[in-house]
């Protein structure tokens, strides 16, 4: 018979429960068309072949004939938006553009290369910018959407952008200054990256 000194510690010890194993990506598929085997993700056959996504994020569509296929950066897997936004190709007089935010214009299509990114137009032409991937690491999910300025023919996009009549300059993350003297010359600084991310697992794909 336990002792009541031996109940009391048994009662007052923390019960360490087990890790909850990280959730395991889905196993690839293989394909096979026209002669050839393909494996991997999200696998789409066309006329012209089968291709495959290299990672359970990525995409594959058929466009203009062809199968393309298109994964999201490394920082991208692992700091997903709280959006759940994904990523997409689209086409545009037989050019094709992967990943996010992809925008069509005047015949051009361009996409940014994360949701955390921006595309916009300038002058009949599509400008894309993302942010570095060390400010995603920094704040993930709440990473601030940078925008773009433009001057005349001239377009920045980035953080604190300013401009003149001519010029335009932005900071490249959100903690980033930009500022103009009395002779319209540009100062941009960012403070250096501090943060160190060790990634143990992905999420899981959606």
């Amino acid at each position: 018979m336990l002792s009541l000194l031996a109940m009391l510690w048994l009662a007052s010890t923390p019960v360490e429960t087990p890790k909850a194993s990280p959730p395991r990506a889905p196993p690839p598929e293989c394909v096979s068309s026209q002669g050839r085997t393909v494996c991997g993700y999200q696998c789409k056959t066309s006329t012209s072949g089968t291709a495959c996504a290299r990672t359970p994020y990525g995409v594959c569509q058929v466009l203009a004939g062809r199968v393309r296929c298109w994964d999201p950066p490394l920082v991208v897997i692992h700091h997903p938006p709280d959006s759940g936004a994904k990523p997409e190709c689209k086409e545009s007089r037989g050019q094709v553009a992967c990943g996010y935010n992809c925008r069509l214009f005047q015949g051009e299509v361009a996409c940014n290369s994360t949701p955390y990114g921006v595309c916009t137009t300038h002058f009949a032409r599509l400008v894309c910018w993302d942010p570095p991937e060390s400010v995603i690491h920094q704040y993930g999910a709440d990473t601030a959407r940078p925008r773009c300025l433009n001057a005349s023919e001239a377009v920045s996009c980035g953080y604190d952008c300013k401009s003149t009549r001519t010029e335009v300059r932005c900071a490249s993350t959100p903690d980033g200054v930009c500022r103009i003297d009395d002779n319209d010359v540009f100062t941009c600084f960012d403070p250096a990256p501090l943060l160190h991310c060790d990634h143990s697992a992905a999420p899981p794909p959606n």
